[in-house]
């Protein structure tokens, strides 16, 4: 968990949807049970080539005194656990997981932090990848269903609440999800921890899977996106977790 903690807490710094809540035609909402949405999340990504995403992180003190941070980027990832987050606001800064490395670039002390991609998959990071993120805090956890309150259709959105059995273990004491339960997409992530939630957002969320890539190839993405090489003059750094 501590690599996690790293990621979310750095220059981001890390992670990565406001709610695409739908007009649609009225209907019933569909009760899933958590269990059986957590699994549909986990089959809809293992079809899904990739995903783009506009991202917006409010990290607030739970214990007040403080204004929120808040940090706006645009996410790309790809299966197979490579993702590149460009950081806008409040500073320019980048996230680039090539498959091996997570290298995070912080442009403002031209510096780059190295992270070992298969440790931070372990301990569940949400940037890396939703599902194994999924995996990690749910295997100990008491799941419930909570309504998903304002500007979420009810008819179209499922939201569901984990709260660790053992938080001491666990590093976070309470996390909430919001999920399409049309296109089985995350839309958003709200995480308790160490005195400090982090409500992740996920905007204007594009899915293309591999069907669709059969179908049109031009959706493949440019190979280099992934690949990342520091910028001359800049200190790299190997963050051992």
């Amino acid at each position: 968990m501590r690599g996690a903690r790293i990621l979310w807490a750095a220059a981001f710094a890390a992670a990565l949807l406001a709610p695409l809540a739908a007009s649609a035609k009225a209907r019933k909402p569909r009760l899933y049970m958590p269990g059986d949405v957590f699994q549909a999340v986990l089959e809809a990504q293992d079809r899904q080539a990739w995903v783009r995403a506009d991202v917006v992180k409010t990290e607030t003190a739970l214990s007040g005194g403080k204004a929120p941070t808040i940090t706006k980027g645009h996410l790309v990832s790809k299966h197979g656990g490579k993702a590149r987050l460009q950081i806008d606001e409040p500073a320019a800064g980048l996230l680039v997981a090539d498959g091996e490395h997570v290298w995070m670039e912080l442009p403002q002390v031209e510096q780059v932090m190295r992270y070992d991609e298969a440790s931070l998959a372990a301990s569940g990071n949400f940037f890396l990848d939703l599902a194994s993120s999924i995996r990690h805090y749910s295997k100990a956890s008491v799941k419930r269903r909570l309504k998903p309150g304002p500007g979420y259709d009810e008819a179209r959105v499922a939201a569901l609440e984990m709260v660790p059995t053992h938080p001491e273990q666990a590093g976070f004491e309470r996390l909430k999800v919001w999920v399409d339960d049309r296109r089985w997409v995350v839309l958003r992530v709200v995480m308790d921890y160490g005195g400090t939630e982090s409500d992740v957002a996920f905007q204007n969320v594009e899915v293309m899977t591999f069907a669709g890539i059969r179908a049109d190839p031009g959706q493949v993405l440019p190979k280099d996106l992934f690949e990342y090489k520091p910028p001359k003059g800049f200190e790299v750094f190997d963050m051992n977790l």
